[in-house]
């Protein structure tokens, strides 16, 4: 158990670090139809910044109400995915849809966990963190 509530907490530190609460500008390229990136970017900061917070929340909750943890990062995801969905700017909508589909494996890992902690495989969460990481740093390199 003390095993992985050290995960679900690197889980907060990793995305935090990675710069997802960061947001950006994303300069002021513009696709060559719709929504310039800077805008794209715009329109998913608070996202970002919502991604943040209820990992931050959601983690503390995940040792003493696992499932209501999971059910509310499960109701984020799909709003996440909504956010994402509305992002008309190519580069910008890739990444987005890259982060978002990690972060949706991630709740996935913290499910199982939720389930039973006891039998959670910590490599498969610890997995799915590193890709959530990576996704987060590839969508901040795009949003500068």
């Amino acid at each position: 158990m003390k095993k992985t509530a050290a995960l679900t907490t690197a889980v907060v530190t990793a995305l935090l670090l990675a710069g997802c609460a960061s947001g950006g500008s994303g300069g002021d390229a513009a696709a060559p139809e719709g929504q310039s990136k800077a805008a794209a970017c715009k329109s998913l900061e608070g996202d970002m910044k919502s991604v943040a917070s209820q990992l931050q929340e959601q983690s503390a909750n995940l040792q003493s109400d696992p499932e209501k943890a999971v059910s509310e990062l499960q109701e984020f995801d799909s709003k996440l995915k909504s956010a994402t969905d509305a992002v008309t700017n190519e580069q910008v909508h890739a990444a987005a849809s890259e982060f978002e589909q990690s972060f949706s494996k991630l709740v996935g890992e913290l499910e199982t966990y939720a389930k039973d902690p006891g039998s959670a495989d910590a490599s498969k969460l610890q997995s799915a963190i590193m890709d959530a990481q990576s996704s987060t740093k590839s969508l901040s390199k795009v949003c500068g």
